[in-house]
């Protein structure tokens, strides 16, 4: 076992820290002594489920929140007191370079990932095993790779395509987009045509990729692509499959002993005995107050907040944001949490509002302090407002109208069953938000939409115009955001739409490339 897991030249598995400036592509050895039985191949393929983003706990979900939250209307930065706060804000507030290390270590993490797929499928494809066998081990590899690739896609636009193990020397050039989205679908409907059901796999086994899994992720991506038809089919057939609904309880989700239930379509697994090598981790902790042993990191906004009194949906609101001086939804140990709120002691925050959904009530925290918490990818109810999108963007209105009710009614909000067109668009778009904030999607969906004309929606809500920063420097009275100088009120003020649809990507990267890497627009 010790000779399988050292597949990377130059790259030691097991949350070991590496050289930013070592080749990611997934240049690796194949163990010809390890891929010769059943039992073999079946381990190598659940211990590549801890490197769904490859590294380490803080690798696989800082980055995404980073991105996907802070980067958005969701979220600020939050903590306001420690000194690695300027490399997190440089992302969150548009002001990062090329060399921006917490953007090149998610880039070299999902290469790193590709890396150990590509070799392990290489190692099952010459395995003496049988072949139903085999083909559902490289259909689960290719799944994890289509979810790395998704990620790179919506990230950096279009990146190298590696699909084999490469020499060292050997650098890539970028794929188009259309490109990565092609191999992404292709690794997609492998996993459609041979996984599994979810409700096939033994009750300890929830947690592999399924045929529900590959399809949600398929229709995802479709999404992505803007090929409504295409995602209303492969999210119609999630829906369909009866293996899936929501739990009746939107608080259920967020309970510390939910795993892979009903709702579930796929989750990344901490401290789960299935999955070899993967460990409990500390991001619970990074998500909450440093008054509660928190890290402080990734504050709720107001603006977030006041989208939920809006609709009135005081349900998703408690089970979302912890806010300072109120009752923690379902820990009667905390009838008043403490936010921090600046000017506090040395250790504040930006709002005093942060993550329900990864918080952990004080009873059940375990004695080590590193919460088992698994990281939620997929759910039901997004297969239900993938649909409902893209029923909407077609204009067929009753079957959005449809999928878009079911999710509202577990909250108790009512549906406008009047809804179409554009308004309809808008209320789904805004039911995705309610539903999937701090789940690590906000950002790309602001990205991916577009206005009636066309033009991206991040634009009208960034920038020195965009509402999000003028509501937080002219209108907004928020007595924690306003007074807390240390994160700037202005977040998303240099936000500049013709560098910012996309990532820069990593300076060292293109230097290792020799040249064959090209940079996106915009940036040095």
């Amino acid at each position: 076992m010790k000779k399988f897991i050292l597949l990377f030249a130059g790259f030691v598995i097991g949350g070991s820290s590496c050289s930013l400036d070592q080749d990611p592509y997934g240049s690796a050895i194949v163990e010809s002594q390890y891929y010769t039985t059943l039992a073999q191949c079946n381990t190598s393929t659940l211990v590549a489920y801890r490197f769904i983003d490859y590294a380490t706990w803080w690798e696989i979900l800082n980055f995404r929140f980073l991105s996907g939250e802070a980067s958005s209307d969701n979220a600020w930065i939050g903590n306001t007191y420690q000194s690695t706060h300027p490399t997190y804000d440089a992302v969150a507030h548009y002001t990062l370079d090329a060399a921006n290390d917490r953007n090149e270590a998610q880039w070299i993490d999902l290469y790193k990932s590709i890396g150990r797929f590509n070799s392990t499928i290489a190692g099952i494809q010459r395995a003496p095993i049988d072949e139903n066998s085999k083909k559902q081990f490289i259909a689960e590899l290719r799944f994890l790779r289509a979810w790395c690739y998704f990620d790179l896609v919506r990230n950096w636009g279009g990146v190298p395509i590696v699909l084999t193990i490469l020499s060292p020397d050997n650098h890539p050039a970028r794929n188009t987009v259309k490109e990565v989205y092609d191999q992404v679908v292709a690794d997609l409907q492998e996993g459609v045509a041979v996984l599994p059901k979810k409700s096939q796999y033994p009750a300890t086994e929830k947690f592999r990729a399924s045929k529900g899994a590959a399809l949600t992720l398929l229709a995802k991506t479709y999404l992505y692509m803007e090929d409504w038809p295409k995602a209303e089919i492969a999210a119609k057939e999630v829906i369909d499959m009866g293996e899936y609904n929501l739990e009746p309880s939107f608080a259920t989700l967020w309970a510390y002993t939910y795993r892979n239930g009903a709702e579930s379509i796929f989750e990344h697994q901490n401290g789960s005995s299935q999955v070899p090598s993967l460990p409990a981790n500390d991001f619970a902790k990074m998500l909450n107050s440093v008054a509660d042993a928190g890290w402080g990191y990734y504050s709720a906004t107001s603006d977030l907040e006041n989208a939920y009194k809006s609709e009135g949906d005081s349900i998703r609101l408690q089970w979302t944001i912890n806010r300072h001086g109120l009752p923690v939804a379902g820990d009667p140990n905390t009838p008043s949490f403490d936010g921090r709120p600046y000017p506090a002691l040395n250790s504040h925050s930006k709002s005093a509002r942060f993550s329900r959904k990864h918080y952990i009530p004080k009873a059940q925290r375990p004695a080590n302090g590193l919460p088992a918490l698994n990281d939620k990818i997929l759910r039901f109810s997004e297969a239900l407002l993938i649909h409902a999108e893209a029923c909407a963007m077609q204009n067929k209105t009753a079957e959005a109208l449809g999928s878009l009710k079911r999710v509202r009614d577990r909250v108790n909000l009512s549906t406008n069953m009047a809804l179409t067109g554009w308004n309809l668009i808008n209320a789904v778009r805004k039911e995705r938000r309610l539903e999937f904030a701090f789940e690590g999607d906000r950002l790309y969906d602001l990205r991916r939409w577009k206005d009636q004309a066309g033009k991206p929606v991040i634009n009208s809500i960034m920038g020195p115009n965009g509402s999000f920063v003028l509501y937080n420097t002219q209108t907004s009275t928020d007595v924690w955001e306003k007074t807390n100088p240390v994160e700037l009120q202005n977040k998303g003020f240099s936000f500049n739409p013709e560098i910012h649809s996309l990532w820069p990507i990593p300076s060292n990267q293109i230097i290792i490339s020799e040249g064959a890497v090209k940079q996106n627009p915009g940036y040095f």
